[in-house]
């Protein structure tokens, strides 16, 4: 049956009022949240961090604050250099970059951090995952229907974070995989941008103005 002009308008108006509701939702954050970094703490100015963390200002301060992952973690200027230095040591360990984006995405995913998911969702799919495969990862769904690697990472972070246990068989596979380095590699990665999460669950870091917010998964 073709659809009335009348209920083609009532469509466009609700889904013009869903979209209202939803921006409306996101710019009402609780109290303590500061306006700027959407977080507990403000951001720091540049000026403010100290000489230890001058290559995280160098990077992250060139507006005149330090925005961005370790935003939160260089309050402690040597902390965020520290975590500036893992991340670039496990990018570039032996992962390939699909097998290194999806597991990102995992770890962001079980730390609920908004920031490094919506900053590196376009970067997964340019190194190849599918955006069903990213979907997967989102929503919490269950692996079936997975290649065997893709199955692989997405388990083995959920065990990592949720489980608190990597099982035998779900390491024995992973070892199989990438080799018994590109394993810890895969550790490295995951374990360096949840650090950051962990720092944006502390402060109630909200997804940026106009970005989505990760759904609750249970």
């Amino acid at each position: 049956m073709k659809p009335s002009k009348t209920s083609n308008r009532w469509a466009t108006v609700l889904v013009a009022a869903a979209a209202a509701l939803a921006a409306y939702a996101q710019t009402k954050l609780p109290a303590d949240i500061d306006a700027q970094s959407r977080a507990r703490l403000p951001y720091l100015k540049s000026a403010e961090v100290d000489a230890k963390g001058k290559k995280v200002v160098d990077i992250f301060g060139k507006g005149g604050t330090v925005s961005g992952p370790l935003a939160f973690a260089t309050y402690n200027g040597a902390v965020g250099q520290a975590l500036l230095d893992l991340h670039d040591a496990a990018i570039g360990g032996t992962l390939d970059a699909y097998t290194r984006e999806l597991a990102i995405m995992v770890a962001c995913r079980e730390t609920n951090y908004n920031l490094e998911w919506n900053g590196h969702e376009a970067s997964a799919l340019k190194a190849g995952v599918d955006a069903k495969v990213l979907d997967v990862v989102r929503n919490g769904r269950a692996l079936d229907g997975l290649n065997e690697k893709d199955a692989a990472v997405i388990r083995f972070g959920r065990q990592l974070y949720k489980d608190k246990k990597v099982d035998s068989a779900t390491f024995a596979k992973a070892v199989q995989l990438w080799g018994k380095r590109g394993v810890m590699d895969m550790v490295a990665v995951m374990n360096t941008y949840a650090v950051s999460g962990f720092f944006a669950i502390a402060v109630d870091e909200h997804a940026a103005e106009g970005k989505a917010e990760l759904p609750a998964v249970k």
